[in-house]
């Protein structure tokens, strides 16, 4: 099974949803880090060196889910750590999902993905497909 690091980016306290994705994965039987609230990019980065996720996931509610996705892709490029697929989850409108496929994010969940949904969709991004992502 696979290393999953879980964060929640900026100032959004809202981690219930990220908390049962958290729970399904480890369930699956992944071994997962979960961060915590009010991480920054860097802050994951450094996470990341740490860990050593096969993947790495971030939760929004609110805030700035293409400009934090872009950075922390950016951090992890400049790292050498570009090979680690992004995926995010949360409030994500159809062009946001756009905006973030092009910038390379690797799956899209968004509220009442089903357990499954989830389980499947990280095991086919850790496979080399690309989750809920327009073509």
């Amino acid at each position: 099974m696979a290393r999953i690091l879980l964060a929640k980016l900026g100032t959004d306290a809202h981690d219930m949803g990220l908390a049962v994705v958290n729970d399904w994965l480890s369930e699956a039987g992944h071994e997962v880090t979960y961060a915590g609230l009010y991480n920054t990019p860097e802050r994951v980065l450094a996470l990341t060196r740490e860990e050593k996720p096969d993947i790495i996931g971030l939760s929004f509610l609110g805030g700035e889910p293409v400009y934090l996705s872009g950075r922390m892709l950016d951090l992890l490029q400049g790292s050498g750590l570009a090979d680690i697929p992004l995926v995010v989850g949360g409030v994500i409108t159809p062009e946001m999902r756009d905006e973030l496929a092009a910038l390379g994010v690797r799956g899209v969940f968004t509220p009442g993905s089903r357990k499954d949904a989830v389980v499947e969709g990280i095991a086919d991004v850790l496979a080399g497909g690309r989750r809920n992502m327009p073509d």
